[in-house]
């Protein structure tokens, strides 16, 4: 049964992870249990039971804020003139063994499950992604993410009012 967990670096063999982004790998295997013991950042990562150290996929979420004017109009309706609280899909990734599987968009459910259940407890309003390239970009909107300009990779998806 697959399932999404807390990296835990004891646990979570970091090594065999790659998706074939060297930065991606390298953020994961080097930075990742740092920035989460730091505050930083959060990671979260897909497991099977069946070989729970072996991570197939991740995501990391950090705290953000987005410019009112990066929002459409329509997303600007009734928000304060301030910056707008935001979560930060930092990263995600499929372990390229897994990929074709669907497990880019099951991470992509729970991050934002995740960033829907923050916003009863802290004021989330978007989930903004920064895009790596308009193939990242294509999955994104395939999604709902909403771009901030005509040629912008940065990407935003509305977590819905009240």
């Amino acid at each position: 049964m697959l399932r999404v967990e807390r990296l835990d670096g004891r646990r979570h063999d970091r090594r065999r992870f790659d998706c074939g982004v060297f930065a991606l790998n390298e953020y994961l295997q080097l930075r990742a249990a740092q920035h989460q013991r730091d505050g930083v950042a959060a990671t979260h990562v897909l497991v099977d039971d069946e070989e729970p150290s072996r991570i197939l996929g991740y995501y990391t979420l950090a705290a953000a804020q987005l410019r009112l004017a990066d929002l459409s109009p329509q997303d600007q309706r009734r928000l304060p003139r301030h910056p707008v609280p935001a979560a930060r899909l930092a990263r995600l990734a499929v372990d390229r063994q897994e990929r074709g599987h669907g497990l880019g968009e099951a991470l992509l459910q729970d991050a934002v499950q995740r960033c829907l259940a923050l916003r009863t407890q802290l004021g989330v309003r978007v989930l903004v992604v920064d895009a790596k390239d308009e193939g990242a970009a294509r999955f994104y909107r395939a999604f709902g993410f909403r771009s901030t300009g005509p040629e912008s990779m940065t990407l935003y998806l509305p977590l819905g009012a009240g």
